[in-house]
């Protein structure tokens, strides 16, 4: 079941400079809530910032000069005479303390900040904006003006200098804006484009140096300090979904100057006519069993299926942030199944869907992998017995345990064989009737033990001289 919508994030350093309110900022009377239920927050900046103009509203300090901020934080020294011009300033001696300056961009030196795929699995491209898109590589270095799309059971994460992380799965598309650090205030501008498809992001906080995180969609945007959210868009026609994992985002259409701050547990669609709905997410489903050894060749997933929930989403990585992700699924009912999962400790996320497309709150679970494939047969033997025989597929070393009872409750085993090494077992001169038999294993691998069983079979011994006949059920 392929998830539906679309999301669009922009994460932008000051929650101030994408119209949230912080406490500073609060006024006296509320702002009306709005239709997701959040408060529709008037744009207001406070302190130094970048806008959307990606013009750099700087607030004037003590002792700051025309002169001064040219020489330490612009390219060329005499760079003060075009902020002069573009604010009309006197006397560039003489700044006023609080006022704001408005200086482009393009006049600020910059610090380094790079990006990296540090983790890749499957088909993927990156492709710069004038040449042919290249195969992506785990460490490749990511710089603005690529753009990153990954094929079908494919994912990537891409991790920024800072610490900020986003994380790609299947058949999304994804544009570098920007990724700079302005040298004034040590302010970090992080751009993307998501095209299509979904992304997870956390972003490491931004303080209050006045820099911005941003995701964007067509026809929404997202804003947050630092937090851990999701979005999704699956191109034109479909809504922007926004949904807050951890901290709060604020949220605003496309063409819509005001936001809504969105927080933990909650998100919020977009269509696209810049329509805003808001609804509390999902909490996660609970995995059954969670502590189960998955020893079968084909993985299985059983979820308590959740009031609410259309569907279910199942994510495997090998660490806990979910940085190196392995495969993901999405079903209808809340039982998934995967192939193809090696031995070893995993992880394992589970979330469910909404009517609307939202996806809920996660759970995560550890995971125990080790490849047993136990599978067992029997048939009569030429001497008029009975053979039992049962293979395995994993590595390591095996002891195998055999029990047959009579089809009765509580009936005790007639043959209790354990630390078998054999795979054969033969039984001769059982007397007429209905028999329950299993086959389990001691699997001994990398110092650990795994113990499986085959659910119990049947076997009909019947009353005609001579005959017999076999059966499982």
């Amino acid at each position: 079941m392929k998830r539906t919508g679309a999301a669009v994030l922009l994460a932008a350093t000051l929650l101030a400079s994408t119209g949230v309110t912080t406490p500073a900022m609060a006024q006296s009377s509320a702002p009306a809530p709005t239709a997701t239920g959040a408060p529709r927050l008037p744009v207001h900046h406070i302190g130094t910032h970048i806008g959307e103009d990606d013009r750099v509203r700087y607030t004037v300090r003590r002792g700051d000069t025309l002169y001064t901020l040219a020489a330490d934080y612009m390219h060329s020294p005499l760079d003060w005479r075009a902020v002069q011009r573009l604010n009309r300033v006197r006397d560039p001696l003489r700044l006023l303390p609080g006022s704001t300056l408005i200086i482009p961009a393009a006049l600020l030196k910059t610090l380094p900040l790079t990006a990296r795929i540090a983790a890749f699995k499957g088909t993927g491209t990156i492709a710069t904006g004038s040449g042919a898109p290249a195969a992506m590589a785990v460490n490749q270095a990511v710089t603005p003006g690529m753009v990153i799309e990954l094929g079908r059971n494919s994912f990537a994460t891409l991790l920024l200098s800072n610490g900020s992380r986003l994380t790609l799965p299947s058949q999304t598309r994804l544009r570098v804006a920007t990724i700079r650090r302005f040298q004034l205030n040590d302010m970090v501008d992080v751009g993307f484009l998501l095209e299509k498809g979904r992304v997870e992001t956390r972003a490491t906080p931004l303080g209050d140096s006045g820099g911005r995180y941003r995701i964007r969609t067509p026809i929404a945007v997202s804003a947050v300090r630092g937090t851990t959210f999701r979005a999704a868009y699956e191109g034109e026609g479909a809504p922007s979904l926004t949904e807050v994992i951890d901290g709060t985002v604020a949220v605003s259409a496309g063409t819509d100057a005001s936001a809504q701050a969105i927080t933990r547990g909650f998100g919020v669609t977009v269509s696209p006519q810049g329509a805003m709905s808001g609804e509390p997410l999902l909490a996660a489903p609970e995995l059954l069993n969670p502590g189960r050894v998955q020893t079968d060749p084909q993985i299985t997933f059983a979820l308590q299926p959740l009031q609410g929930a259309t569907g279910y989403h199942v994510q495997i990585a090998r660490d806990a942030g979910f940085v190196e992700m392995e495969q993901e699924g999405y079903s209808r009912d809340p039982l998934l199944r995967f192939e193809d999962i090696g031995n070893g400790r995993w992880f394992v996320r589970v979330s469910a869907l909404a009517a609307t497309g939202l996806e809920g709150m996660p759970q995560t679970y550890a995971m125990r992998r080790v490849l047993i494939g136990l599978s067992a047969s029997s048939d009569r033997s030429e001497d008029g017995g009975y053979r039992f025989r049962w293979t395995t597929v994993g590595e390591g070393r095996d002891l195998y345990h055999f029990r047959l009872r009579r089809d009765e409750p509580a009936s005790p085993p007639l043959v209790d064989e354990t630390g078998l090494t054999d795979t054969l077992i033969s039984l001769s001169d059982l007397p007429p009737g209905k028999y329950r038999w299993s086959v389990g294993v001691q699997h001994f691998e990398d110092g650990e033990g795994t113990t499986s069983w085959l659910p119990e079979e049947t076997l009909i011994v019947a009353n005609e001289k001579g005959s017999a006949r076999t059966g499982a059920r």
